[in-house]
Protein backbone atom coordinates (compact mmCIF):
# COMPACT_ATOMS: atom_id res chain seq x y z
CA UNK A 1 0.00 0.00 0.00
CA UNK A 2 2.67 2.97 0.86
CA UNK A 3 3.85 2.15 -2.94
CA UNK A 4 0.63 3.09 -4.20
CA UNK A 5 0.41 5.85 -1.74
CA UNK A 6 4.16 7.47 -2.91
CA UNK A 7 3.01 7.25 -6.47
CA UNK A 8 -0.15 9.15 -5.48
CA UNK A 9 1.46 12.04 -4.21
CA UNK A 10 3.88 11.92 -6.90
CA UNK A 11 1.35 11.91 -9.21
CA UNK A 12 -0.54 15.54 -7.30
CA UNK A 13 2.77 17.18 -7.30
CA UNK A 14 3.60 16.48 -11.36
CA UNK A 15 -0.08 17.28 -12.02
CA UNK A 16 0.12 20.77 -10.28
CA UNK A 17 3.72 21.84 -11.95
CA UNK A 18 2.39 20.20 -15.08
CA UNK A 19 -0.78 22.68 -14.63
CA UNK A 20 0.85 25.90 -13.93
CA UNK A 21 3.20 25.31 -16.95
CA UNK A 22 0.66 24.58 -18.91
CA UNK A 23 -1.51 27.92 -18.02
CA UNK A 24 1.35 30.40 -17.31
CA UNK A 25 4.21 29.48 -19.95
CA UNK A 26 3.85 32.20 -22.60
CA UNK A 27 6.64 30.37 -25.45
CA UNK A 28 5.18 27.34 -26.85
CA UNK A 29 8.22 24.54 -25.51
CA UNK A 30 7.42 24.99 -22.03
CA UNK A 31 3.47 24.78 -22.23
CA UNK A 32 4.22 21.50 -24.01
CA UNK A 33 6.02 20.11 -21.47
CA UNK A 34 3.32 21.23 -19.00
CA UNK A 35 1.10 19.39 -21.16
CA UNK A 36 2.93 15.73 -21.61
CA UNK A 37 3.15 16.34 -17.23
CA UNK A 38 -0.62 16.65 -16.94
CA UNK A 39 -1.08 13.18 -19.44
CA UNK A 40 1.79 11.86 -17.17
CA UNK A 41 0.30 12.27 -13.82
CA UNK A 42 -3.15 11.16 -14.97
CA UNK A 43 -1.47 7.63 -15.63
CA UNK A 44 0.82 8.21 -12.47
CA UNK A 45 -2.58 8.98 -10.74
CA UNK A 46 -4.34 6.12 -12.23
CA UNK A 47 -2.10 3.57 -11.38
CA UNK A 48 -1.93 4.51 -7.94
CA UNK A 49 -5.53 5.19 -7.07
CA UNK A 50 -6.41 2.09 -8.67
CA UNK A 51 -5.17 0.00 -5.99
CA UNK A 52 -5.23 2.64 -3.30
CA UNK A 53 -8.56 4.74 -2.38
CA UNK A 54 -8.22 7.36 0.58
Amino acid sequence: MRKYKIAAFIGIIIMGTGSFMACLCTEAAPAMIGNALLAVSLFVMAYAFSSWQP
